[in-house]
């Protein structure tokens, strides 16, 4: 389940958003920018709407490439799996807008300027470069080998940190050839192709086999690698 807070009001993805926040913090999250359409980056979103469908003047703005956009429409807020608030509590003031951005085009959003791009997974999928006057970092989502994301981030000015994936252990190559992930073997080609002295923040394992991602993760002997922890705020 995967889910990054930025400054309180903007997330990356919505994995675990109404799971992690409580009623007071979801309400201060106005703008979530959905990488792609899987339920573990998606599936709260439509509690995050529920819960604060009745809070004065809350509102959400959902970023995603058309394709992802339209899978929601299509198969999430399609009032079958869950209401359409897109034309709640009216169609001329819903509570939920659905915004398509183009790949490699920036948006800002309080004080953000955040740009989706492709990335290598077996559904159409972006990562996201965030950047302000002070820093910037990029975050792959799910992805197996990719190219551009890496050309974008080593041409950053003030990159910070990258933020990436390894979901399965190097014994499961072969499943995460297919499902478009990284295991820590091929974490390790990839990371070749960072050309910037940064950290390297790690997201995605599967539960089941953490223990040996973290291990196998911890053989590649790179000093500025490391997981992300659950629930702690890091600061770029």
């Amino acid at each position: 389940m995967t889910s990054l807070l930025l400054n309180d009001t903007v997330a990356l993805d919505a994995g675990w958003v109404s799971g992690a926040l409580s009623l007071k913090e979801q309400e201060k999250v106005k703008d979530i920018f959905i990488s792609h359409s899987h339920l573990d980056h998606t599936c709260t979103l439509p509690f995050l709407i529920d819960n604060n469908f009745s809070a004065p003047g809350f509102s959400l703005r959902i970023y995603a490439i058309p394709e992802v956009v339209a899978s929601m429409k299509n198969h999430l807020f399609n009032n079958a799996t869950w209401p359409d608030f897109t034309s709640l509590p009216n169609d001329l003031t819903p509570v939920l807008k659905l915004v398509e951005v183009k790949a490699e085009e920036s948006v800002l959003v309080n004080g953000l300027t955040i740009r989706p791009v492709p990335v290598s997974h077996i559904v159409p999928t972006t990562g996201f470069i965030v950047e302000d006057r002070r820093a910037s970092i990029g975050f792959s989502s799910d992805t197996g080998p990719t190219h551009r994301f890496w050309e974008i981030v080593n041409d950053l000015p003030n990159l910070k940190a990258v933020i990436t994936e390894t979901s399965f252990p190097n014994e499961l190559q072969d499943l995460a050839q297919i499902s478009g992930h990284l295991t820590p073997r091929t974490l390790d080609a990839e990371l070749e192709k960072l050309k910037r002295d940064v950290p390297v923040y790690l997201y995605g394992g599967k539960p089941k086999h953490l223990k040996a991602i973290r291990k196998q993760v911890a053989a590649l002997k790179r000093k500025k690698l490391s997981i992300l922890e659950q629930g702690k705020t890091y600061k770029f």
